[in-house]
């Protein structure tokens, strides 16, 4: 499997080479000396970069000779002092020469050596002798480079690797990297913080350095190294082009990204130089030609390809970057991007050979991973495809959901749209989570893919780290609690394994959560508390002195009420969030398939609701009664609600019969429901359900109706003297 091509710069001019590392032999073709003098520090970043290091040579005593030693590498001292007096420096350049060729050597690495060589030792290894430099070259030659940018007031310095010609600091330049210079340098300081760079890069250079020669004395065709940049979303480029030309690359941009570049100053093709066709269409036809994509899409191991390139003079492009046009928030016609996804898509095809960045996220760590090991490993652009497809796909999800909105405003006026022939679900990690429904189950949470999610704005000031329920459950306590918001000044809410287990409305939020923790305060204990408002001292105090909760979501704190959570429910996750989203469909998996309807909504005003007994629900009964309603329907079915004062006051869900729910809901109203109202999530099949809930001493209730045997309910709340309201919508909820 074949490696990004790679970046190297030979011969007496500043060329660059694109190779097919992929056919290379790791090692032997190309044999590597070093000459050291010093500490050895550059000589050991070569060891610890693994290259194959056929012999050190130094020219005194010193510690680099020891790190070679130690290290196993062949090792010789030719010593400076032992040329005569004066230092006949040809022969000792004749004599180093000798030494090199009897260990074979093929390229020279200077590192950090003493002695100045004479011509001759460029002429053994021309092109072959590498060196570095501390400024980024041709800036600050000689040998006060750090102190030179330090007094001319530079902002940014750098290190250079490039090839040792007999003009000093004056070869062609294999790569760069900058240095920033920072508010109190001195010399030492900037020094050191280049060299940390330095032996970085330059064992990468060599590597690729070493690979070129290699590939060259194999006899491929080189090609210029190319990067091809279009992107819609600016962000980073310039960075990014920097540090690739910094590698050698040679920076091929399309329309307004070669602009950018051009206002940058930054040295690039541009796709018409190299297609020789205009842009055309107002845009829509830039970069759809076969000179970018057979560039992209070659297989330089197949010699039928490389044959077609030689014969259409077209060179390999080794790396795309690309994002499109910004569909789903502007979506259109016109924001829909071909070519963008047609290079998308054909440099992750390749991805043997290419790599593709649809991220500027990913900039950083792609242009550290050219530097660090010049190249990016076959697992970095695998992933690197696969963000890019899973970036189409979802691209095309939003179009095809733009393109059913376009439907659906044409269809004929229903209560929902229609439900789509095919529905696209392109979901992205948002957030990992502690765990699974059970502890033994990963767990995390997935968003619509470039789409934000109310989800995304919550604020955690404290507590543990939320899991699977933690967020199943306060979702369902974060939408129910803006579901009854607007019958009351205020209003709580507990919820407990996703059922409301108390509910509550009253003139201020401290009573509110009381009265909602009164409602079962038993099953509170480990719940999640959602309010209406934000939460003040007062009420924090009120909370830590109940049982305990495992969330609490609220619009926001006091910072003493947020003190208080810190020092007596410190495992307690305090969150903060903006009002919750209704999502578009409500999808569901099955074995082998998914269920999907239109979200959960409360579609039946209480306007269009029928009183159909003979007493008339009381004008202060009528909160209760849509409190009740709006309760019932969040609880899971089969489900029965009693509430009184602006409160639940017994819950009972989760049951297969309409009785059970009801006695469940008496048991906790103990009594307290008298006078208030009753909820059903769907109608009472016979009157034994109604007969229940009328025990309970409800003055009225609510449910949908639609039974055959309706007449005999109703007839059984006239009996008990309850009014009942039929609002014709079932609610069930599984």
């Amino acid at each position: 499997m074949r490696s990004l091509p790679s970046v190297v710069l030979v011969g007496s001019a500043p060329t660059r080479y694109l190779l097919d590392m992929g056919r290379l032999e790791p090692a032997g073709q190309v044999r590597l000396g070093v000459l050291a003098s010093g500490q050895g520090t550059v000589l050991e970043a070569l060891l610890e970069a693994a290259l194959d290091i056929s012999v050190v040579v130094t020219d005194r005593e010193c510690r680099a000779l020891d790190v070679a030693r130690a290290a196993g590498v062949p090792s010789e001292l030719v010593k400076r002092d032992s040329f005569g007096p004066a230092f006949d420096r040809a022969a000792y350049t004749r004599r180093l020469i000798g030494v090199l060729e009897g260990h074979q050597v093929d390229v020279v690495a200077m590192a950090g050596f003493g002695t100045v060589l004479s011509p001759e030792m460029i002429a053994a290894f021309p092109g072959r002798l590498l060196n570095t430099h501390p400024a980024l070259l041709p800036a600050f030659k000689g040998w006060h480079a750090v102190r030179d940018a330090l007094a001319a007031g530079a902002t940014v310095t750098g290190t250079t690797v490039h090839v040792a010609t007999e003009t000093v600091d004056d070869g062609p330049i294999l790569a760069q990297e900058q240095v920033p210079v920072l508010p109190g340098d001195t010399e030492e300081t900037l020094h050191e913080r280049i060299k940390a760079v330095e032996r970085r890069l330059y064992p990468a250079t060599i590597r690729r350095y070493m690979a070129e020669l290699a590939a060259e004395r194999n006899g491929p065709r080189r090609h210029p190294v190319r990067a091809l940049l279009s992107v819609y979303d600016k962000s980073g480029l310039e960075e990014l082009a920097k540090g690739l030309s910094g590698l050698g690359y040679e920076l091929v941009a399309s329309g307004k990204t070669a602009a950018a570049l051009s206002r940058a100053g930054l040295p690039h093709t541009t796709v018409e130089a190299v297609t020789g066709s205009p842009e055309m269409l107002g845009g829509r036809v830039k970069t759809l030609h076969p000179r970018l994509h057979a560039g992209i899409l070659a297989d330089l191991g197949n010699p039928e390809h490389t044959a077609d390139l030689d014969e259409q003079g077209i060179d390999p492009i080794g790396l795309v970057v690309c994002n499109l046009y910004p569909f789903r928030s502007e979506p259109s016609v016109e924001m829909i991007d071909i070519g963008g996804v047609t290079l998308l898509r054909a440099a992750a095809k390749n991805w043997a050979r290419v790599a593709v960045v649809v991220d500027p996220g990913d900039y950083l760590a792609v242009l550290e991973g050219l530097r660090e090991n010049g190249a990016l490993d076959d697992a970095t652009r695998l992933g690197l495809a696969r963000k890019a497809f899973a970036h189409t796909a979802a691209y095309d999800a939003a179009i095809v959901g733009w393109i059913d909105d376009q439907i659906g405003q044409k269809a004929p006026a229903e209560s929902e749209p229609p439900l789509p022939d095919t529905l696209h679900l392109s979901l992205e990690l948002a957030q990992p989570l502690r765990y699974g429904e059970n502890p033994h189950q990963r767990g995390a949470r997935y968003r619509n893919m470039g789409e934000r999610s109310w989800w995304d704005d919550v604020v955690q000031h404290g507590g543990m780290e939320l899991s699977y329920l933690n967020l199943y459950d306060a979702d369902a306590a974060w939408a129910l609690v803006h579901d009854i918001s607007d019958l009351g000044p205020a209003a709580a809410v507990v919820v407990k394994h996703a059922n409301p287990c108390g509910a509550a409305l009253a003139d201020n939020l401290l009573d509110a959560y009381e009265k909602a923790f009164e409602c079962d305060p038993m099953s509170a204990f480990g719940g999640i508390v959602a309010l209406s408002g934000p939460v003040d001292e007062e009420l924090a105090k009120a909370m830590v002195a109940n049982a305990k909760a495992d969330v609490v979501i609220s619009p926001r704190y006091s910072d003493a009420a947020l003190a208080i959570f810190a020092g007596k429910r410190k495992n307690m996750r305090v969150l903060s969030a903006p009002a919750p989203a209704v999502d578009r469909w409500h999808v569901r998996q099955i074995s082998g398939g998914w269920l999907v309807q239109g979200p959960y909504r409360l579609s039946s005003p209480p306007q269009a609701w029928r009183v159909v007994t003979a007493n008339q629900p009381g004008e202060d009964n009528w909160t209760d009664l849509q409190l009740a309603w709006r309760v019932c329907a969040a609880v899971k079915s089969n489900a029965i609600v009693l509430t009184a004062n602006g409160m639940a006051v017994g819950i009972g869900g989760g049951q297969q019969n309409r009785v059970s729910p009801g006695e469940l809901a008496v048991a906790r109203a103990a009594g307290r429901a008298k006078g208030g109202a009753g909820a059903s999530d769907a109608y009472f099949p016979f009157r034994d359900g109604f007969d229940v809930v009328a025990g309970s001493g409800v003055s009225s209730v609510v449910q949908p109706g639609g039974s055959v045997h309706d007449p005999e309910v109703i007839a059984a709340a006239n009996e008990h003297g309850i009014a009942m309201v039929l609002t014709g919508e079932r609610q069930f909820r599984h």
